[in-house]
C-alpha cells in the first residue's frame, strides 16, 4: 500500500522558532511536535469512526446489527520507532487488536470492509476518512504546533 505524505508549507517561521529553542525542550519526550501530531491523528480517527458508523448503521441482509466494536477499535498510536520511516516523531491511525464476542478480530473486520472479500464488495472507510480529513488534520497540527511553541517561548522569556 502506498503511503501518502503531506508537506507543510508556510511553517518556516515555526521551524526558526523550534531551532531557537534549547535542544532539551525540543526533543524532550517529543516536545510540542508530539502533542500536535497526536491531535492531528485524532481528527483522522474521528473521521474514520464516523465512516464506520455510517457503513454499519443499518442492519445488513443477514440481520447483523453493529456492536460498535470496530469503531471503538480505531485508535491513534505513537510509533515507538519513527526513524524507520525517516521521521523523528510519528503517529498512526490504526485498528487495535480486539475481539468480537464470537471471536472474530477487529483487524480482520476492518480489512474485509476496506478491501472486500470474494463474497463481499469493498466498502472503504479508512481511505475516504483520510482523504476527507487530511487537510483539517494538517491545519490542526500547524495550529497546535504554533500554540505550543509560542507558549514555550513565552515561558522561557520570563
Amino acid at each position: 500500500m502506498a503511503v501518502d505524505t503531506q508537506n507543510l508549507h508556510g511553517v518556516d517561521d515555526f521551524l526558526r522558532k523550534l531551532k531557537s529553542l534549547p535542544p532539551e525542550i525540543v526533543s524532550k519526550r517529543g516536545g510540542p511536535v508530539k502533542s500536535a501530531l497526536r491531535k492531528g491523528g485524532v481528527v483522522i480517527q474521528k473521521a474514520a469512526q464516523q465512516q464506520i458508523n455510517t457503513i454499519t448503521a443499518k442492519p445488513d441482509e443477514d440481520g447483523y446489527v453493529s456492536t460498535g466494536t470496530l469503531a471503538k477499535a480505531v485508535v491513534v498510536r505513537r510509533d515507538p520507532r519513527p526513524q524507520r520511516s525517516g521521521a523523528n516523531e510519528r503517529y498512526r491511525v490504526l485498528v487495535a487488536r480486539r475481539k468480537y464476542p464470537d471471536g472474530t478480530k477487529t483487524i480482520a473486520t476492518g480489512r474485509y470492509l476496506e478491501l472486500g472479500t470474494e463474497k463481499r464488495a469493498p466498502t472503504p472507510w479508512l481511505t475516504p476518512a483520510y482523504f476527507s480529513a487530511r487537510q483539517e488534520a494538517l491545519n490542526t497540527v500547524v495550529s497546535e504546533l504554533e500554540k505550543s511553541i509560542n507558549r514555550i517561548i513565552k515561558k522561557l522569556s520570563l
